[in-house]
């Protein structure tokens, strides 16, 4: 049922065009205007009447107060009456749809709402989208979902839904990208992700772009554009196997990273300070500060923070400290 309503309102966001409208309300005018000064003419009677006399007749009240005397002035008259009266009728339909619209979007979370600065914008569901957002919600983070489902079983104050295409660079249009920290691609196939990772980059060239495609090439091909920050799912997985084999905590020790409360992973910029300095002296100082870095990210590549080649301007440092 809702999602034959929401095609009905796709339908009609189709049909609905703000620019025919204005097209329409502007010949009604001139319509109107030209009646006006064509009755004045034909009844020499005062442009304040004649505008009266026009807007009774195209909108059929008809009080006939002011009447058409005269052949020309009743010409004018059947003149309006067919052309002008259907022209604002089709004005009115389209103005009563486009409120219908907007509230049927409204009320079946098809329209989106302001989102504060910062909030996350989440493309796609899946288990690990519900997991990434009950996650960031959880953190007190706000988040967006766009998403081609009929519910998404979450509710939260800080969680807005919008049911629509995520791959649709129409929909990325609607949405205020200029206030999101991030984007997190959740699509089920590569395609998907390459068109919206595209479409994010065109409309936000500053955003942060994260995604988990299925195949090696395609988060090679994404990592070559500069586009996100992108590893193969499968291959992410296959790796922590392979290095549980080797140490059999390394895969314990990695999901205890990413899911302990207690901690979390910052990425930030050196102090000036610190630029020029050795990676391990640098790594001493902030395990002072209970500080633990866990590695150094420059030209788009991340490396561990164990040799000691020093630390130059542009750089930045993945940190692992208390929440």
């Amino acid at each position: 049922m809702l999602g034959a309503l929401r095609q009905l309102v796709a339908r009609m966001r189709r049909r609905f065009s703000f620019g025919r409208t204005a097209r329409t309300l502007l010949a009604v005018g001139l319509m109107i205007y030209t009646g006006a000064v064509l009755f004045q003419w034909s009844q020499h009677t005062s442009f304040l009447t004649a505008l009266y006399w026009t807007i009774t007749t195209v909108t059929t009240v008809g009080y006939g107060d002011v009447t058409a005397t005269n052949p020309a002035s009743r010409t004018v008259a059947m003149v309006l009456m067919i052309v002008a009266v259907p022209v604002l009728g089709l004005l009115l339909a389209d103005t009563a749809s486009g409120f219908v619209e907007g509230r049927l979007r409204r009320m079946l979370g098809m329209s989106a709402r302001a989102m504060p600065n910062g909030y996350v914008l989440v493309l796609g569901w899946s288990p690990a989208a519900k997991i990434a957002v009950d996650d960031l919600l959880g953190r007190n983070r706000h988040v967006m979902v766009v998403a081609n489902v009929d519910a998404l079983g979450v509710e939260h104050p800080h969680l807005q839904f919008l049911h629509d295409d995520p791959a649709d660079e129409n929909t990325l249009a609607r949405v205020d990208l200029a206030r999101a920290a991030a984007a997190l691609l959740c699509l089920d196939h590569d395609g998907d992700i390459l068109i919206s990772a595209l479409a994010l980059h065109n409309l936000a060239p500053g955003l942060t772009i994260t995604a988990v495609p299925s195949r090696r090439n395609t988060a090679m091909a994404l990592s070559e554009l500069g586009l996100l920050s992108s590893f193969p799912g499968d291959d992410l997985v296959g790796h922590v196997l392979s290095r549980s084999a080797q140490a059999p905590h390394a895969g314990p020790l990695l999901w205890q990273l990413v899911r302990d409360e207690d901690h979390r992973i910052a990425e930030e910029e050196p102090t000036a300070e610190e630029i020029g300095q050795g990676i391990e002296q640098v790594r001493s100082r902030r395990a002072l500060r209970g500080e633990v870095v866990l590695g150094v990210l420059e030209e788009g590549s991340v490396r561990f923070a164990l040799d000691q080649e020093r630390l130059h301007a542009g750089s930045r440092l993945l940190i692992l400290r208390r929440a």
